[in-house]
């Protein structure tokens, strides 16, 4: 029985979070945007020098329809389970303070370290589904 998990709502979750939980409103949701071009660094085995290569959006497409080519081969079109897999994502959010740093500590007497810890908590708990008080 495997549980599926739709990642494209994790932003409009946090968003709701961030409203309910912050206080502060000091947490802003983040676009993460990467350049067109993309430098690859390889080594061929242990023994070889790190080779870089430049990807430019044709050969970073080339290598996504490779991707899934291979990936719709090994799972026959879909009709067999991967049963072992891993997805990585990427998700950011801003703190955002009032002043500087110094300004906070020592003008509004916050203690930007408690913030932060506020502020993963709201994070952590959405993106793994836990009440804060279970992560703590």
């Amino acid at each position: 029985n495997s549980k599926s998990v739709d990642f494209t709502l994790i932003p409009k979750k946090l968003d709701a979070k961030f409203e309910a939980l912050d206080t502060d409103s000091a947490l802003r949701p983040t676009v993460i945007k990467t350049g067109d071009v993309w430098t690859k660094r390889r080594q061929q085995n242990l023994l070889t020098n790190m080779h870089k290569v430049t990807l430019t959006p044709g050969i970073q497409k080339k290598g996504r329809n490779k991707a899934f080519d291979l990936l719709d081969a090994l799972s026959r079109s879909g009709s067999l389970p991967i049963a072992c897999a891993e997805l990585h994502v990427f998700v950011a959010a801003t703190h955002c303070f009032e002043n500087s740093l110094m300004a906070t500590v020592i003008q509004d007497n916050i203690n930007p370290i408690e913030k932060m810890k506020k502020s993963m908590l709201i994070v952590a708990s959405t993106i793994f589904n836990l009440s804060p008080a279970h992560l703590l």
